[in-house]
């Protein structure tokens, strides 16, 4: 999970605590000791305020969102918080083309100076050094670029593991891939 997610989540927890623990209390509470009541009142509140903040990466996070703003029905959701949904909605629906075109970039990037090394004469004095460039793309394209859908994940597994044909496969590229995985598992593209 990433820490935006975990920050994500820690929110949307600690305002579900507070509603449980806000909700656990005497019903009598506010006649009986109106000091505590209105503690307890400000702190639930607060921590809902703060998860009406919270910034979801993915859909699922966006779903958990919505049900926290919409708890006591649609009309719950203030014309503020509609507003912040539909900004995180066009996010999460503006993501796919931002990594697409991430994605093609640093491909392309690759393949040129891939083939500038591939047609290169061996032994030349530049030799090692457009071979480190291409692999520093290839690094790059495989750990810094996100996979914009499961083709072009397919496609970083498959030069990963030709990259690492003959060294230990990178704990990096790993990291990388996984993170891909769960991000596109979890519809975010």
């Amino acid at each position: 999970m990433s820490t935006t997610s975990e920050a994500f989540c820690a929110l949307l927890d600690a305002s579900d605590v507070a509603s449980r623990r806000f909700n656990s209390l005497p019903s009598d509470l506010e006649e009986q000791d109106p000091v505590t009541f209105d503690q307890e009142e400000q702190a639930v509140c607060a921590a809902s305020h703060d998860a009406d903040l919270a910034e979801p990466t993915t859909w699922a996070e966006f779903t958990r969102l919505l049900e926290h703003m919409s708890y006591r029905g649609a009309s719950a959701i203030d014309d503020d918080n509609a507003n912040r949904l539909l900004l995180h909605a066009r996010r999460l629906l503006e993501a796919p083309e931002e990594y697409r075109t991430a994605w093609d970039a640093a491909l392309a990037e690759y393949k040129r100076l891939k083939a500038i090394f591939d047609d290169m004469p061996s032994g030349s004095d530049s030799e090692d050094e457009a071979n480190e460039a291409s692999l520093d793309a290839l690094d790059t394209l495989i750990v810094d670029t996100p996979a914009p859908d499961f083709d072009a994940l397919q496609l970083k597994m498959d030069m990963a593991q030709e990259r690492c044909q003959d060294i230990p496969f990178s704990d990096e590229y790993a990291a990388a891939i996984r993170a891909d995985v769960e991000r596109l598992k979890q519809g975010v593209r």
